[in-house]
């Protein structure tokens, strides 16, 4: 064990003594100095690279945003719109046919938790859900 560390020992002065050398002389300093201006050449290379596909992905999803949100309220207004117009169908005898009622249901559902709706759609189904259900549909009064 003792000569493992004296060998450690002395190849690590040899390694020191060549480093030293290595440092002090023109043409060693000129070899490392090659070699890390290669790597950091590479590396600079690669940072601009990637700076730029950054750039550019930053400013595709800004432009995905903004799309995103225009189909949003597009997707709210259509929500109104359905609402509206069934509550305005079924309004004056207040009774709504069942799958009237789901989709009713359906579109709300979406409007207020994905989209977050205001308070006038809220309105229209509050009193939509007071509605009678008609279980009877169109085709079963056909089959009579």
């Amino acid at each position: 064990m003792e000569i493992i560390k004296d060998i450690a020992a002395v190849v690590g002065c040899i390694l020191s003594v060549i480093s030293l050398v290595v440092l002090c002389t023109k043409g060693g300093r000129a070899f490392i100095v090659k070699i890390f201006s290669k790597n950091t050449a590479e590396i600079r290379k690669e940072n601009e690279q990637q700076s730029k596909d950054i750039k550019e992905i930053k400013e595709t999803l800004e432009y995905l945003k903004k799309k995103v949100e225009g189909f949003e309220e597009v997707s709210r207004q259509q929500c109104r719109n359905i609402i509206k117009n069934i509550y305005y169908s079924y309004q004056k005898d207040k009774k709504i046919p069942l799958y009237e009622r789901k989709t009713a249901d359906a579109v709300f559902n979406t409007y207020s938790t994905i989209l977050n709706g205001n308070s006038y759609v809220t309105l229209l189904y509050g009193e939509i859900c007071k509605w009678e259900i008609d279980t009877v549909t169109y085709q079963d009064l056909n089959e009579e």
